[in-house]
């Protein structure tokens, strides 16, 4: 192979490695099982990674992934190869890259120059021993995780412009508001920790990418800069991102940042947009507030599309929400949050994306509703109408009826898809409708519920009774609806979730397997998004001994 042919295979080699992992990383997760996170300098320069990789992609239940890796195995083997103008592999003499023809030595080789005179004088048996002292120390080197995890803190403040890792080796400390802008995309490995000063956060603008991928093993954590113990709700901002997908405001700022700073801007035209990535991640202790009566919650997201990827997140002991969607279509799916100060799971300006497997716990001492859900303050019959598909849901109370909770709360024009749902624990209403506005999508249909079974009802009833200034939705009946005969949905008296299901720190979200609990279900949403297996209610499946929530999830109090 001439040298001009070799060049240009390398360059495809090196072309179709990056669209390879491009395609595997923005496949749905578990598409290519073993793969996480590529780094491609290590595709790129390590054989065996490749190999590795390669291997791997070819079992992808993607076609393309697996056409991709079929194209590099068919030019490895050229790349490979040793040029047929120089067997050896060396440089001609002569040629840029060896000077002997001209007698001298470029300054970089004085060093090898002299150490090759100084290996001349040894025996071959001193040669011999030194390669074997040589081999052993780098095999201990190697094989020993104390000298080979070099554990940095890296302090990080203000812009992030280009594209940044963040590796599992170092600790990252958030000082400020840090802006990841313009096209830059920040991935984080998995293992990372990122610990948040007060005051910090991590806000993601339109056009950028946030790639954090960890693993069962390996969650990325957000956490408190401070000490395990002395940690606390609000020690920190939390996570924002923003995106190009529409909302049904002229135009969106997220709270906190001041409306003359264009890094504060979301939503657009673009249903499709993606911010990034966010996989085995969990955020916990914050929630600061970032200017007077704004708080930021545990993962906010404005204008995010549905290329947007959310799956095994968990948001813990935030001071405000837990998750906060301002319109856009993101997805979201094995989600966990428990112990927000107020509401877990809050959405308004046109959210209309899809959720599966969620569980959102109350703490018995904070915490207002478990979801509360709004279309538009000014006009609740703006469009897009917040209407987002949810199944598989479990939403638990505090369970103490001196705390005033409720499981939902819908009102100013929300729509939503609500199926297979368990709801239990709550001192008031499982779910409120709070309007008229509200109350006219239940008759269009944009508001609907299937399969939803109640609870442990606190006060012996699963919705409040309203009258007089109390009635806030014009006398809807609000048991009338979620339980009537057509929507499948029941209230079970007797055990349906464990007793642990309000422990707060070591909580079991396992429903107890009943027939009467297996028989209740509705058909789920049929699309790529969802796992049309999930035939029970709640998020987690009755009787089971192993958990999607099991080894990267934790509940720590402080």
């Amino acid at each position: 192979m001439t040298a001009t042919n070799l060049q240009n295979s390398r360059a495809q080699q090196m072309s179709l490695l990056w669209r390879l992992k491009m395609e595997i990383e923005k496949a749905p997760a578990g598409s290519t099982p073993g793969i996480q996170y590529i780094h491609f300098n290590a595709l790129r320069t390590d054989k065996t990674y490749r190999a590795e990789i390669i291997e791997q992609a070819l079992q992808s239940q993607v076609e393309e992934i697996r056409a991709l890796a079929k194209e590099v195995l068919s030019i490895e083997h050229l790349v490979e190869a040793p040029s047929a103008a120089d067997p050896s592999g060396s440089h001609p003499a002569g040629s840029a890259g060896d000077n002997r023809a001209s007698g001298q030595i470029p300054p970089g080789n004085l060093h090898r120059r002299e150490t090759s005179r100084r290996l001349s004088g040894l025996t071959t048996v001193s040669f011999a021993l030194l390669v074997m002292v040589l081999l052993v120390g780098g095999y201990f080197f190697a094989t020993d995780p104390r000298l080979t995890r070099q554990i940095t803190n890296i302090e990080v403040q203000g812009s992030i412009l280009q594209d940044t890792v963040w590796r599992a080796g170092s600790t990252y400390r958030l000082n400020g508001l840090v802006f990841v802008e313009g096209n830059a995309t920040l991935s984080i490995e998995p293992g990372t920790r990122i610990l948040g000063e007060p005051g910090s956060a991590l806000i993601v603008t339109r056009d950028a990418r946030l790639n954090a991928r960890g693993t069962v093993e390996q969650p990325i954590i957000f956490t408190s800069a401070k000490p395990v113990g002395q940690r606390a709700r609000g020690d920190w901002g939390g996570v924002v991102l923003l995106g190009n997908a529409p909302v049904n405001t002229s135009v969106g700022y997220i709270e906190g940042i001041d409306r003359a700073d264009p890094r504060g801007a979301y939503g657009g035209t673009n249903d499709t947009d993606s911010c990034g990535v966010l996989t085995y991640v969990r955020i916990e202790f914050a929630g600061n507030e970032i200017s007077k009566d704004n708080e930021l919650n545990g993962l906010t997201l404005g204008g995010c599309g549905d290329g947007t990827i959310l799956r095994f997140v968990q948001i813990h002991m935030g001071l405000d929400d837990g998750i906060e969607f301002f319109g856009g279509s993101a997805n979201l799916s094995h989600i966990v949050i428990t112990r927000a100060g107020d509401d877990g799971l809050d959405w308004d300006r046109g959210w209309t994306g899809s959720g599966q497997f969620i569980v959102i716990q109350q703490d018995d001492q904070a915490g207002d509703s478990c979801i509360e859900a709004d279309n538009q303050k000014k006009d609740p019959n703006a469009t897009p109408r917040s209407a987002p598909s949810l199944s598989n849901v479990t939403l638990v109370g505090g369970g103490d009826p001196m705390k005033a909770q409720r499981g939902m709360v819908l009102r100013l024009g929300t729509g939503a898809d609500l199926r297979n749902l368990l709801i239990a624990g709550f001192s008031l209403d499982a779910i409120d409708v709070r309007d008229e506005a509200t109350v006219a999508q239940t008759r269009t249909g944009a508001l609907q519920a299937r399969a939803l079974v109640f609870t442990e009802a606190v006060s012996g009833r699963v919705f409040e009774q309203e009258s007089g200034e109390e009635d806030d939705d014009g006398g809807f009946d609000e048991e009338k609806f979620f339980l009537s005969r057509e929507s499948g949905s029941a209230f079970i008296p007797d055990q349906v979730l464990s007793g642990d299901v309000h422990d707060l720190t070591k909580p079991d979200f396992v429903p107890v397997y009943t027939e009467s609990l297996m028989k209740i279900h509705a058909p789920i949403i049929q699309g790529e998004f969802w796992d049309e297996s999930a035939n029970y209610v709640g998020a987690i499946r009755p009787g089971s001994r192993n958990t999607w929530l099991d080894g990267w999830t934790a509940f720590a109090s402080n």
